[in-house]
């Protein structure tokens, strides 16, 4: 997908692209622990400041993305 992307010729227009799934950080560590069943310690990782807040309200996300991925990421994990 994101290769896909990459590929393309280049143009000065922007491409976003996103996965079909919305997901926090906790989430994906749990689904790579599950499919992977690591003993890996989690520690929690604060991300304070306007870095911190503009995370939690979704800075990362896109609700019209030029290319939506179709693949989760478990289902990339059980690949």
């Amino acid at each position: 997908m994101v290769a896909d992307v990459a590929e393309r010729d280049a143009s000065s227009a922007r491409v976003e692209v996103a996965g079909p799934e919305l997901t926090d950080a906790r989430a994906v560590v749990g689904t790579w622990r599950s499919a992977t069943h690591a003993r890996a310690l989690r520690l929690p990782v604060p991300v304070p400041g306007r870095l911190g807040r503009a995370l939690r309200g979704g800075a990362l996300t896109a609700a019209r993305p030029d290319v939506r991925g179709v693949t989760t990421f478990r289902e990339w994990l059980a690949a």
